[in-house]
C-alpha cells in the first residue's frame, strides 16, 4: 500500500511541465488584470523632465558621451545649465538607453511606457517563480510554495510605486536583469557530482545579464551578495557546510559577478570621479547615524509587513540622541538577525526569505547612491522575501487532514490574502494618474514631506497660478526648518520656484532677493543668475542686471533666453550696436514676447530702419498693449507718412491712461496736435 501511495505520487516530466506552464500563465493573468490600472496612468513626477523633455534619453548622439561619464542628476542638468558633480548621485545608462528607445517607439504615449513596466514586472515575478522553485527542489510542494509565494509578492502594495511610476523604470529594469541572471546562477551546477552542460551558456548569461541590471541601477550591486546567499542554502539543503559545500563552479559564476561590480566601480572612479554616498543622514554623530538607520530598517519593516497605501514621503523623524525607541529597534534587529542565523543553520527555507529580505533593504538606510534618504522603491524586490517566508510558512502550518496536505486545500488560506493585497493595490495604482493629486494626498498624510510642495509649486507654476506656487515655496521652505525631520531638501529648486512665482506677481525686489539664495546653494547654476537677472532688469537695477546675464552666459553658452534679456538691457542703456545681434539671433527664433520686440524697435529706430521699427511695435503690441508703445508706433507711422494711422495710434495712447504720460503727451504735439488739449482730444 505505502508503494502504490509513493508511484501514485511521483510525477512525470510531463506532468511537472504542465504544471510550471499553468503556474506562470496564472501568475501573468493576476499581474495584469491587478495592474491593468496603471495604463490610464500618465506622466507624473519627473517623467515630464525625464521622458518629455529628454532630460534622461537621448536626444542626439552628443548625448551618448554624457550618458557614459555622469550621474542621473548631472546628466539632467547638462542643458540647464547647472553645473553638477558628474559623479554624485546614481548612474543608469541603461535607463537612458531604455527610455530612448522606448521614445523611439512609441513618443508620448503614456499608456506605451505603462505596458512596458507593466511587462518588465511580468518578467520579474516569472523569474521569482522559477528561482523559488529552484529553491525548494528538496522541499515538499515546493513548486506550490514557489507559486505562492510568487503570487503574493506580484500584486503586494509595495510593488505599486516601481509599476505604477513610469519613472520606476530603473527599478523594473535592474530587478528583473538581475533576478534572471540569479536564475542563470542557479542553472550551474550546485555540488561536483552534477551534470555539467551548457555551462560557458550560463556563465556569459549571468554576466550578461548581471552586469546589465548594475547599469541600469546600484541596487543590483547586491547580486554578489545574493548569489552567495543562494549558493549558501543550496548546500545547507543538500546537508554541506554553507560556505564549504559550495560547488566550485559555483564559486566561479560569484567570481564573475564580483569581477563585473568591481569594474563598474572602478570605470566610476576612473570616469565619473568616483562613487559619492550622497544620502547620508544629516547628523553629525555616528551613533545618531546608526540610530536613524535602525529606525529607518523598522520604518521600511513596517510598511512591507502592514500593506497599506504606499508611501513616498522620505520625511521621517531623525534621531539626535539615542532613547527608547534607538533601543528597542538595535534589539529588535539583534533578535531578527539572530534568528535568521539560526534559522538558516537548521535549514528552515523562511530563513533564506528574511536574509534576503535583510539584505535588499541595504540600499535604503541612506549608504547607496542617492539624493534621498529613503525611497518606497527600496522595497520592491526585497518584498519578495517576506512573502517567500509567509508562503513558506503558510504550507507548512496548514495540515487540515492530519498530516496530510490535500493539493490546492492550501488556497483557502492563500485565496483571501491575494484578494485584499490585489484590492489595495488595483486602487493605489490610481493615485499614479494625476500628478497633482498624487503630492497633495501625500501631503495630507506627511506635512513634513518637503519634495511633494516642490512638485505641487512647479505645478502651479506650469497653471499660471504664481500664487499657490509661492504658497507651496514658502511651506516646503518652512518644513525644511524643522530639524527635527528630514527628508529631501533641494534648497536650489525651492528658492527658485518661490522667486518665479515672486517674479510672475511682479515683487521683483523679493524675487531677486530668493534666487541670490538659490545661488548660495547652487553658485554655478547659470539658470538662477538668468532669473536674478531678469528681476533686477525688471525693477530697473540695470548694472547688476548686466552682471548676472553676463555672469549666465558665461557659465552656459549658447543660452539664447540670457543673450535676449541682455539685449532688452543694452537697449534700455542705449548702446544699441551691442544689443541687435543678440535680439535678432532670439527674434528670428518667434519665440521673443513684447519686452524683447519693444527693445529691437527702439534699435531699428536708432539705425533708422523705421518700416522694421513699427513692424516689431505691431508684435509687441500684439502681446501687450501699453501707451508708450502706441504712442511710440503713433510717430514711426507719422514719420512714414501714414497720418491717419498715427492720429488712430495716439488717440489710443491718449484712452488707454487717465493721466498721459510726458512721452505720450510729447508725440501727441510731434504730429502736429499741440493746440488740442488732451481732454478734448479724449
Amino acid at each position: 500500500m505505502p508503494e502504490r501511495s509513493s508511484r501514485r505520487r511521483q510525477r512525470t516530466p510531463e506532468q511537472i511541465a504542465s504544471a510550471r506552464r499553468r503556474h506562470m500563465l496564472l501568475l501573468v493573468l493576476l499581474v495584469m488584470v491587478v495592474f491593468a490600472s496603471t495604463l490610464g496612468g500618465g506622466f507624473v513626477w519627473t517623467d515630464h523632465e525625464d521622458i518629455l523633455e529628454g532630460e534622461h534619453r537621448l536626444t542626439d548622439t552628443n548625448d551618448l558621451y554624457a550618458m557614459l561619464t555622469q550621474a542621473r542628476e548631472a546628466y539632467r542638468a547638462r542643458e540647464s545649465g547647472q553645473l553638477i558633480d558628474p559623479a554624485a548621485g546614481s548612474w543608469q545608462p541603461l535607463t537612458v538607453l531604455s527610455n530612448s528607445v522606448s521614445w523611439f517607439l512609441w513618443g508620448d504615449c503614456s499608456l506605451c511606457f505603462h505596458a512596458e513596466n507593466l511587462l518588465l514586472h511580468i518578467v520579474l515575478v516569472i523569474g521569482l517563480y522559477a528561482l523559488g522553485r529552484h529553491l525548494l527542489t528538496q522541499r515538499r510542494h515546493g513548486y506550490r510554495i514557489a507559486a505562492w509565494a510568487a503570487a503574493l509578492y506580484a500584486i503586494h502594495p509595495a510593488t505599486v510605486s516601481s509599476v505604477a511610476w513610469i519613472g520606476g523604470r530603473p527599478y523594473l529594469l535592474a530587478a528583473a536583469l538581475g533576478v534572471w541572471s540569479l536564475v542563470l546562477f542557479t542553472r550551474l551546477q550546485a555540488t561536483t557530482k552534477s551534470h555539467t552542460g551548457r555551462i560557458r551558456r550560463w556563465q556569459l548569461g549571468m554576466m550578461l545579464t548581471g552586469g546589465a541590471a548594475m547599469l541600469a541601477h546600484e541596487s543590483a550591486y547586491l547580486l554578489p551578495l545574493l548569489a552567495l546567499l543562494i549558493a549558501a542554502f543550496e548546500s545547507r539543503e543538500r546537508g554541506r557546510g554553507a560556505l564549504s559545500g559550495i560547488a566550485p563552479r559555483r564559486l566561479v559564476a560569484l567570481a564573475f559577478l564580483v569581477v563585473a561590480l568591481c569594474a563598474i566601480l572602478l570605470y566610476r572612479s576612473l570616469v565619473l570621479g568616483g562613487l559619492h554616498f550622497s544620502g547620508n543622514f544629516p547628523t553629525e554623530s555616528i551613533f545618531s547615524n546608526i540610530g536613524n538607520a535602525l529606525r529607518h530598517f523598522w520604518f521600511l519593516v513596517d510598511h512591507a509587513l502592514l500593506p497599506g497605501e504606499p508611501v513616498i514621503s522620505d520625511a521621517w523623524r531623525i534621531t539626535h540622541g539615542w532613547g527608547a525607541a534607538e533601543v528597542a529597534a538595535l534589539l529588535g534587529a539583534l533578535i531578527v538577525i539572530g534568528a535568521t542565523a539560526l534559522g538558516f543553520r537548521m535549514r528552515q527555507p523562511a530563513a533564506f526569505g528574511v536574509a534576503w529580505f535583510l539584505l535588499c533593504l541595504v540600499p535604503g538606510v541612506g549608504i547607496f547612491p542617492s539624493d534621498h534618504y529613503h525611497s518606497s522603491q527600496t522595497l520592491y524586490l526585497a518584498t519578495w522575501g517576506l512573502a517567500f517566508t509567509i508562503a513558506y510558512a503558510v504550507m507548512l502550518a496548514w495540515r487540515p487532514i492530519g498530516r496530510q496536505l490535500i493539493p490546492g486545500s492550501e488556497a483557502v488560506v492563500f485565496a483571501p490574502i491575494i484578494l485584499a493585497l490585489s484590492i489595495i493595490t488595483a486602487f493605489s495604482n490610481a493615485r499614479w494618474w494625476d500628478h497633482d493629486r498624487l503630492f497633495e494626498g501625500e501631503i495630507a498624510n506627511d506635512p513634513h514631506y518637503i519634495e511633494g510642495r516642490i512638485e505641487l509649486a512647479q505645478s502651479a507654476l506650469q497653471r499660471e497660478d504664481p500664487s499657490s506656487a509661492m504658497t507651496h515655496a514658502l511651506a516646503a521652505i518652512a518644513a525644511s526648518q524643522d530639524k527635527t525631520f528630514t527628508g529631501y531638501w533641494p534648497a536650489r529648486d525651492g528658492f527658485y520656484l518661490l522667486g518665479k512665482a515672486q517674479w510672475k506677481l511682479g515683487l521683483f525686489t523679493e524675487a531677486a532677493e530668493n534666487f541670490g539664495t538659490a545661488i548660495e546653494a547652487s553658485p554655478q547654476d547659470a539658470e538662477l543668475f538668468y532669473w536674478r537677472g531678469l528681476a533686477r532688469l525688471s525693477s530697473q537695477q540695470l548694472d547688476t542686471a548686466t552682471e548676472d546675464l553676463e555672469r549666465a552666459l558665461e557659465l552656459h553658452s549658447p543660452y539664447p533666453e540670457a543673450a535676449a534679456e541682455l539685449g532688452v538691457l543694452l537697449a534700455e542703456q542705449k548702446r544699441f550696436v551691442e544689443a541687435y545681434p543678440l535680439l535678432k539671433n532670439f527674434i528670428a527664433q518667434d519665440v521673443g514676447q513684447a519686452r524683447h520686440h519693444r527693445a529691437m524697435a527702439l534699435v531699428q529706430i536708432d539705425a533708422g530702419e523705421l518700416e522694421a521699427a513699427a513692424e516689431q511695435l505691431e508684435l509687441a503690441l500684439a502681446q501687450k498693449e501699453t501707451a508708450d508703445e502706441r504712442a511710440r508706433l503713433a510717430w514711426l507711422a507719422w514719420q512714414l507718412g501714414q497720418k491717419e494711422k498715427a492720429h488712430e495710434d495716439i488717440n489710443m495712447a491718449l484712452q488707454m491712461e487717465e493721466e498721459s504720460s510726458a512721452y505720450v503727451l510729447w508725440v501727441y504735439r510731434e504730429i502736429g496736435k499741440a493746440a488740442e488739449s488732451p481732454a478734448t482730444a479724449e
